[in-house]
C-alpha cells in the first residue's frame, strides 16, 4: 500500500512540473545556413542564466573544415529565455560577414534553431540544423 502511494506521488509530481521542464534544449552543436563561403558550426552552451554561442569550425561548401580567422570567437551572447518553451531573447549576435553586432532571438522547433538579428525593426534570419 505504501508502495503505491510512493509511485502515485512521483508520478503527481512529474505532471506538476512546468512544461518548460520538458522543452527542447538549444545546447549543443549547430550548423548555419550555407552561402556561398560555406557554412560555420557554433557551439551554444549556458553562460550564467543565458545562453551564448561560440564558433568552433568553419566548412567550405563541400563540407571540408579549414583555417577561419573566428575560429573561438562568441557568436551569440546573453540570450535568455522567455515564458514560451523553446525561445530565447534580448541577446546579442554578431555577423563575421560584416563585423556588425545585431540585437537577436532564438525558437527552436522540430528540432531546428531559428536565429534572428535585428537593427531598427529590420530583422534577418536563418535556421540551423543541429549537428550534436
Amino acid at each position: 500500500m505504501i508502495m503505491i502511494f510512493k509511485k502515485s506521488l512521483i508520478i503527481i509530481a512529474l505532471f506538476a512540473l512546468p512544461t518548460s521542464a520538458f522543452a527542447q534544449d538549444a545546447n549543443g552543436l549547430w550548423r548555419t545556413q550555407t552561402n556561398e563561403q560555406g557554412h560555420l558550426e557554433i557551439e551554444i552552451e549556458k553562460c550564467g542564466a543565458a545562453l551564448c554561442g561560440t564558433i568552433v569550425r568553419a566548412r567550405n561548401p563541400e563540407g571540408v573544415s579549414g583555417p577561419y580567422e573566428h575560429l573561438g570567437k562568441r557568436m551569440i551572447w546573453d540570450m535568455k529565455p522567455t515564458d514560451q518553451a523553446g525561445s530565447w531573447a534580448n541577446g546579442k549576435i554578431w555577423d563575421p560577414r560584416n563585423g556588425r553586432t545585431f540585437n537577436s532571438r532564438m525558437t527552436l522547433e522540430n528540432g531546428q534553431l531559428s536565429v534572428a538579428g535585428c537593427v531598427l525593426g529590420i530583422c534577418q534570419s536563418q535556421t540551423w540544423v543541429r549537428v550534436r
